[in-house]
Formats: structure tokens, sequence, C-alpha cells
């Protein structure tokens, strides 16, 4: 079940909270993963075989590295196995389910699920933490039905010490539910209309200049949005819970370099494979070594976030890029922010069309377009949505950019703008009243899964 769903925020989301508040404080972790479970396989049962299968892996291995933990090699074997084992799974699955067609967040959810079991088995490894010897206490933290749409990915570390720390009260309670309308406000009004503009612009068989780079601003609009809905979504949920889940993304659209740029996106994601790849392989090695070993981190994120060649080439695109800036090209755009600022998002909108492209054809086509090679430099049709969409997609990098949260910072230090935390929850409830209403009339799935 979408957590954007109005089933799940008009009837579900209340009926949860009223039941973990009024439980005692022993019993909410059983509450919470009886909806985890529920929420997870709602519709789809068969949904739950896999993440089931993953978790007696997970504790039996880490019951096994925990024995054998004076055995470095044996225990780094079964290591590398289960990484290997669990990847070929993923990756079958994901395909699997692609082919058929199968709706929902499911695929990436268990892409969340896959790399935080892997994560956990990783810190016993490293000795980070024990062994989880409590079954239901990992199968929490593995299906805890917030995190699994897009994350953030949480440390096992960090989720233990916060179960034992939870606060519970209704100034979390507000926090949290201010959070999850945000979000659900980014997810439902602008990711879903973004991604609805994304797919009108690419129906067009002769694309021009400008219907090119207006769909390519379209995308990379409508993935940020699904993304940081779905995460601020997650964050407002755990706050309700007495948790405080990380930010995983922090306004990009507004860095001088790709560098920074991604340094803000999928915060969560990069930190998992920069901790758990890069500096355990590469890290303190020389130059060119911690080049090589950027770039395959870049490529294995690629292959995280889906089956396609151009996922794994977007990647190394990325990973590219942040090698050209570390050489010097970085420190000249940060001098020069404007220009850093365009810089930025030009290579962005180029390197992001590997992530909708179907395959290099459609990917060569589009850059041709964007280059000016298409059909002109404008048309009518991209005319059209151009000026009917422009104030949207300002708003859109606006909001990226973080300027709507610098600017209430800003008024609250006047009086008026004391005023007007007065009137915040109003506002969120109409806010909320709109998200409703835009869920009823049209509930979409995620455009993500279809590309």
């Amino acid at each position: 079940m979408y957590l954007s769903s109005f089933t799940f925020t008009a009837v579900l989301l209340p009926v949860l909270l009223l039941g973990y508040y009024f439980l005692p404080d022993r019993a909410r972790p059983g509450f919470l993963l009886g909806c985890s479970v529920v929420i997870y396989g709602w519709g789809v049962p068969s949904r739950l075989l896999y993440p089931a299968a993953m978790i007696f892996y997970d504790y039996g291995i880490g019951l096994l590295l925990e024995r054998m933990r004076h055995r470095r090699m044996l225990c780094g074997g079964l290591l590398t196995l289960s990484v290997v084992l669990q990847s070929v799974v993923l990756t079958w699955v994901r395909y699997d389910l692609q082919t058929d067609g199968a709706g929902g967040f499911f695929p990436f959810g268990i892409a969340i699920c896959m790399l935080q079991g892997l994560g956990y088995l990783i810190g016993i490894f490293r000795r980070v933490h024990p062994a989880e010897t409590h079954f239901g206490r990992l199968t929490l933290y593995l299906m805890l039905f917030p995190l699994l749409y897009a994350g953030p990915v949480l440390s096992y570390a960090d989720f233990t010490k916060q179960l034992r720390h939870r606060r519970c009260d209704l100034v979390h309670l507000s926090e949290g539910l201010g959070m999850f309308i945000r979000g659900l406000a980014e997810k439902v009004v602008l990711a879903d209309t973004f991604g609805y503009l994304f797919r009108e612009l690419r129906r067009t068989e002769q694309m021009s200049m400008l219907t090119a780079w207006l769909m390519a601003l379209a995308f990379s609009m409508y993935l940020y949005f699904e993304l940081i809905g779905c995460a601020e979504m997650a964050r407002g949920l755990g706050a309700c819970f007495g948790l405080h889940l990380p930010k995983n993304f922090r306004h990009p659209f507004s860095q001088p370099t790709v560098t920074a740029f991604m340094q803000g996106y999928l915060i969560t994601v990069q930190n998992w494979f920069r901790t758990n790849f890069y500096e355990p392989l590469f890290g303190g090695r020389k130059p060119l070594l911690r080049g090589i070993g950027m770039l395959l981190m870049w490529m294995l994120t690629g292959m995280w976030l889906g089956t396609h060649l151009q996922c794994l080439l977007w990647g190394l695109a990325v990973g590219v890029l942040l090698l050209l800036e570390n050489l010097g090209l970085g420190r000249f755009f940060r001098k020069r922010y404007v220009l850093g600022v365009v810089w930025t998002m030009l290579m962005t909108q180029l390197v992001w069309v590997l992530l909708f492209a179907e395959n290099m054809t459609e990917a060569g086509t589009v850059w041709r377009a964007m280059l000016g090679f298409g059909n002109g430099i404008a048309d009518r049709y991209g005319i059209y949505f151009f000026t009917s969409y422009i104030t949207l997609l300002l708003f859109g990098l606006y909001i990226a950019a973080d300027m709507f949260r610098i600017l209430s910072e800003r008024i609250t230090i006047v009086r008026p703008g004391r005023i007007q935390l007065i009137w915040k929850p109003l506002l969120q409830g109409i806010l909320l009243i709109f998200c409703l209403a835009s869920m009823l009339y049209g509930e979409r799935e995620g455009l993500w899964l279809k590309l």
C-alpha cells in the first residue's frame, strides 16, 4: 500500500496512531511490526515472501557471523556470498516484476530492505554491533513500513538506539504530522503533476530542442519530488512513532557543482555505499585507486536503482563528472556560483536522460534534440507545454532549491511572521484536504517503476 494512497492517509493512519498512543510502551513495537506486515502485504500477500525469506536468512547468517567472529577469512567469505546471493535475487525479482507489469513500490521497497539487511550483516562483520538475538526486533528493522518505499536508509545500530530511547508525545506527533503532510503534498501535487507533464512530452516522435529540455527537466522534478515526498512522509511517521529518521535530501538544485548536488541527493543511500563499500576497500589508498573506487561505487549505486544498462551507465557518468570536479573543475565553479549552478543543471539534466530512456537509442535521440539536432529549436508542441507549465516549473525549482524554507525562517523573525505560526495548523489542514481531494480525483501509481 502506498503511503500516499487515500486509504492509508484517511483510514489506516488515524487508526494506527490511535492504537499506537493508547497502547502501553512495551506493546508499541509489536503493534508497529504488525501494522508493517499488514501494510506491506496489503492486497498482494505474496509480496511478503521475499522479505520473509530475507529476514530469516539475515537472522541466521548474523548469528553465524557472531559465532565465528574470530575466523575472519571464513566470515569474509560468508559475507561475500551473502552480498552476491542477495544482489542476484534482487535483480531477478525486480526484473521479473517489472516485466510482468507488477504495480506498486515493491521492487524499490525490496531494494531498501536488502540494503538495510546487508548493512546489518556488514555491521556484525566489522563489529559495529553484535548479532541480534531477538527475531522480532530485527524483523521490525527490516520491515518498518515507512522506510520501505524510498528510504531513508537507517543503520541497525542507530535504529536500536532510537528504539530504546524513543519519545512519543503531542509535540513529536504534531511535528511528525506536519512533516507527513508536507511530504504528501510534494508527492501527490508536485510529483504526480510533473510525471503527467513528462509522459505527455514523451509522446512526441520528433522532438525540438525546447521539448527535449522541458521533458528532461520535468522528469528530474518528478523524480526528486517523488523520492523526497516519500522520504519526508517516512520521516514524519517516524517522528509520530518517536523515531528520528535522517534526511535523505538537502536542497541539491541550488548547488554550484555536481559534487555538491549529489551530496544532497539520496544522502543515506550514498552514505551506505561509502561506509560499506568505498571506505573499507579504497579509503586511504592512492588517488588513482580512490578514483577507481568512486567510479565503482557510483556504478553500484546505479545498478541498485534499476536493472537496465542505462542505470549502470548513469552511475558511471556521475562518477566521471565527480572525478573531473575533483581534479579542479569543481573549484572553478565554486568561485563562480551562478555559472556553477548553470553547469550543474545542464550536466544533471543530460545525465538524467539515462534514467528514463528505455534503451540507448532513445537516449541518443533525446540528447541529439537537446543539442539542437532534432526537430529545430522549438515547435508548437513544446511551446504549448512550456507556456502552460512554466509557472509550475519555476515553483518546483523554487521549492527544490529550499528557498521556501529560507523565506519562512526569515519571515518568522518579524511580528507578522510570528503571527502566521498560529495559523500553521489550519494551513496544514487545508493542504491535507487538498491532497485528499487530489487522491480521490485519481490515484496514480509511481511512474518510476514503469521506466
